[in-house]
């Protein structure tokens, strides 16, 4: 990168005192081909390379930090370049999700990290399909396993390498966005092919809004969603789990869930929720 602080200069003999802004750097670098401001733009971001690289430091594998801050560098420079000034959606969040993408891929390919056969990859991507459509808040296990072809312990294993390959950070933690003053916690996703940058974003919307959806519910059924659909620590249980906790039947536990989300789908957040759990 050459002349890093040339645009912040050039804003300065023109009266602004101000460090420009994400979105002016973006501007500036999408309209006027300004290379020097998408350079400011990615010195400016380089918190968030170095963040995520630092926690991948905790993963064991053959890179070292400086592998991965490039890594993330590269992931950066490729989201400002598919980053649309059009839309609405936080420069910081999208840029983010490309930081992660990448060097989780180059860790995951290169690093050592996971290596799972192409079948048990065929299984996870046609569990993520099936859990990410709005019908399967009415499906039980039997039913999913048949849809996918695998016995329940099959199905067990299955979520154990999918929870391995999808928990590498905590939910919360915090990025800037918008005006770089203000700050949301991300959960930290490892894309596969089924998820999208717009799918990551409404993840989010409805992980603000989760506490209102559950108030609507008693204090049980709050729980029984909860621990069904892994909404607080993204680890899903089965019928049976929950069962065993509450000491009631598999199919006493059903009756529960279907009965709170049947109370969910008459509030004002039903469409919220079927945003979320139907991908187009």
């Amino acid at each position: 990168m050459k002349s890093i602080s040339a645009y912040s200069k050039k804003n300065l003999k023109e009266g602004k005192n101000n460090t420009p802004s994400n979105r002016e750097l973006l501007i500036s670098y999408k309209v006027h081909k300004n290379m020097n401001a998408r350079d400011e733009l990615i010195l400016n971001n380089m918190g968030l390379v170095y963040m995520v690289a630092k926690k991948r430091m905790n993963i064991p594998s053959s890179f070292v930090f400086e592998d991965l801050v490039q890594e993330g560098t590269i992931g950066m420079m490729k989201g400002i370049e598919k980053f649309d000034i059009n839309r609405s959606t936080s420069f910081s969040t999208y840029i983010y999700y490309w930081i992660i993408q990448q060097i989780d891929r180059a860790l995951i390919n290169n690093g050592h990290l996971i290596r799972l056969p192409a079948y048990i990859w065929e299984k996870i991507n046609k569990l993520n399909s099936i859990e990410n459509s709005f019908d399967y808040l009415d499906t039980d296990l039997d039913t999913l396993c048949s849809e996918i072809k695998i016995t329940e312990d099959e199905y067990n294993e299955i979520n154990y390498y999918r929870k391995k390959h999808y928990s590498f950070t905590s939910l919360n933690t915090l990025i800037t966005i918008d005006n770089d003053t203000s700050y949301i916690e991300l959960q930290d996703l490892i894309p596969d092919n089924n998820y999208s940058l717009e799918e990551t974003i409404v993840f989010k919307d409805l992980e603000e809004n989760l506490d209102k959806i559950l108030s609507t519910l008693s204090p049980r059924e709050k729980e029984i969603l909860e621990l069904r659909f892994g909404l607080r620590d993204n680890k899903p249980n089965t019928l049976q789990e929950i069962g065993d906790k509450y000491n009631l039947t598999r199919e006493r536990i059903r009756q529960i869930e279907s009965k709170a989300l049947k109370k969910i789908r008459k509030t004002n957040y039903k469409t919220s929720i079927k945003e979320y759990l139907s991908y187009p």
